[in-house]
Formats: C-alpha cells, sequence, structure tokens
C-alpha cells in the first residue's frame, strides 16, 4: 500500500482528496487545523507548513511514495490586508520547504504540487490558453504560485526531485462551494443574476470531483509517467456565463431569480478610476474587469491526452 501524504488536509480540496485516496492507500494528512479522522488508512497530524524540521521529521517518519501539496494561502480580494511577502512565504519558499522534506523521506518521491491558471494572467488570447504560452501573474497570489512552480523546477532541474507534476487548477467548484462561479454571474447577496455584456463570454472551471479523479488516475499511473509534467486541469467544456445562469435556475441551488443586464462599459469606467487611484494594484485591479469581459478558456488537451475522461460538469454537480 503506498503512502500519501497530503498537506492542506483539512481544506476544500485536500479533504476531499484525502477522502478519495484513503479508500486506496495510506494517507497522512496534515493541516494546521484538524482534518478527518474517522476514515480508515488515515492519520491526521498538526504542522506548521514553514516549520521544515518538523516536515522533515514527518516525511522520515512515514516515508511518504506521494506528496500532494494542496495548503496554501488564497486567492487575495479587494479588502485583502495580506502582504506580497506573506504570500511569498507561505506559497512559495514553503513549498520548496516542502519538497525537501519529501525528498529527506524519500528519493524517489512523486511530488503533486497544485498551482493555478492565474499564473497565465488574464491573457486576452482568442486560443485556448495552453502550458506553453508566457505566463503574466497580475496579483500576488497568482506571483507566488508562478514562484512555487520555479523553485519546483529548479529543485528538479538540480536532480533532488525525481517525478514532479504541477497542476495548473482552473477555478475549483462544487455544489457546496461555488465562490468562483458565483462572482461570475450574481448580486451581492444574491438578490439577482448579474449578465455582463452579452452573457456569451466563456470561462474554464474545474469540478472539485474531476480535480481528486485526476490526482487518483495520475497516482495509479506513476510508473508510467513522465519524470516532469505542467499540466492545465479543467472539466472538458468551457462554460459561458449564460449556461452558468441557466443550471443555476433550473436546479435546487439558486432557484430563479431576476437577470438583470449590465453594460460592460459600467464596470469598465470603475475599474479605470480606481485603477488609477490605486496604483500600485493596478494591473491586478484591472484584471477583475477583464475576468467579465472576456474569456478565459484554458487548454486541456494534455490533460485529455493522459488517458483521463472526466466523468463531472457544471450540469451533474448542481443536477446531483
Amino acid at each position: 500500500m503506498k503512502t500519501i501524504l497530503v498537506t492542506g488536509g483539512s481544506g476544500f480540496i485536500g479533504q476531499a482528496v484525502c477522502q478519495a485516496l484513503s479508500l486506496t492507500y495510506s494517507v497522512i494528512a496534515l493541516d494546521s487545523r484538524p482534518c478527518l479522522t474517522d476514515q480508515k488508512n488515515y492519520v491526521s497530524l498538526y504542522v506548521d507548513i514553514e516549520d521544515e524540521n518538523a516536515l522533515t521529521h514527518i516525511c522520515k517518519t512515514y516515508l511518504p511514495d506521494v506528496v500532494i501539496h494542496c495548503a496554501g494561502l488564497a486567492h487575495q480580494k479587494l479588502s485583502n490586508k495580506k502582504s506580497a511577502a506573506l504570500y511569498e512565504r507561505i506559497n512559495s519558499l514553503a513549498t520548496e520547504k516542502i519538497a525537501r522534506a519529501a525528498v529527506a523521506g524519500n528519493l524517489g518521491v512523486y511530488f503533486i504540487f497544485l498551482s493555478s491558471i492565474s499564473v497565465y494572467g488574464e491573457n486576452q488570447s482568442e486560443k485556448a490558453i495552453k502550458e506553453t504560452d508566457k505566463c503574466l501573474p497580475t496579483s500576488d497570489y497568482a506571483q507566488s504560485k508562478l514562484n512555487a512552480e520555479n523553485r519546483l523546477k529548479k529543485f528538479y532541474g538540480a536532480k533532488r526531485l525525481k517525478k514532479l507534476d504541477i497542476l495548473r487548477l482552473a477555478p475549483v467548484y462544487d455544489a457546496q462551494w461555488s465562490m468562483n462561479l458565483e462572482k461570475r454571474v450574481f448580486s451581492p447577496k444574491k438578490l439577482a443574476y448579474l449578465r455582463f455584456g452579452s452573457g456569451k463570454q466563456k470561462m474554464s472551471a474545474l469540478a472539485r470531483a474531476n480535480l481528486v479523479g485526476f490526482i487518483d488516475f495520475r497516482v495509479k499511473q506513476e510508473m508510467r509517467l513522465p519524470f516532469y509534467n505542467i499540466i492545465n486541469v479543467c472539466d472538458e467544456q468551457a462554460y459561458s456565463f449564460n449556461e452558468i445562469i441557466e443550471i443555476f435556475q433550473k436546479t435546487k441551488y439558486q432557484p430563479a431569480r431576476i437577470v438583470i443586464p449590465i453594460p460592460l462599459s459600467l464596470v469598465k469606467i470603475p475599474a479605470r478610476i480606481l485603477s488609477f487611484l490605486l496604483k500600485t494594484k493596478s494591473v491586478w485591479i484591472y484584471s477583475f474587469y477583464n475576468k467579465l469581459a472576456n474569456d478565459l478558456i484554458f487548454d486541456n488537451k494534455k490533460m485529455l491526452d493522459t488517458g483521463f475522461i472526466p466523468q463531472s460538469n457544471l450540469s451533474s454537480i448542481f443536477t446531483k
């Protein structure tokens, strides 16, 4: 039985990963708060992911075959007081510490890092964005994720990390948590739907069930994997804002609300003003407009070429 260490084991993604993998493997869940404890093949441990000595001790004790690094500091908001230095410390430097600890426990460890498609920035390409496209992060969060990727690449290049998957996740959703979708189609407090422009703008998204399924698939494939991969991970098809509204309306998740059309100019003008007033954050602030005005689609061919078939989509998740 493989031993799999999961950081962020009590989080939205980490908890689901632990639940699924503990059915087949021995799972060690790390977090700064209690994780699930009522399953077989499951150990929950408290740890600060910045404490390299503690991480190394755990890895030398349990000798994980696979490390899935889910922990990190989440996306920024306009009200966010967190500094760029904090994002760099938690999302980037701590990732390198975890990789070093993992190698100390097992030289052949398979390391899976959950990155984000935000590393590309709000690329206005007419084509789906590929893994080889240039990264232009616009937020401290996205920059810290890209820096973490670069740290891992360097670690792999120095032949210290033998097997590395960097998974760039589209916005993740589930029926219990869908904020990444809601902020494209809802007014504050969900009193009404908002249709920005034509509503035909498309976005890639990722059902949590598909992410968990892909990670499980990769772990099962491990012996046949190339040693180093960067992969965009998202549902098979992208969704238009209109589709999101229609699916929400048809299910019990959010029954009918009025749909208020919002001209994009009403978003663009305030975004420009705010960008001018907060010049140090201007690119990041204006990115909110770009997310509403333009398609943001990511090429998932590399994911599909692995043989993985996503089983879930927006309709199936919310119809359940």
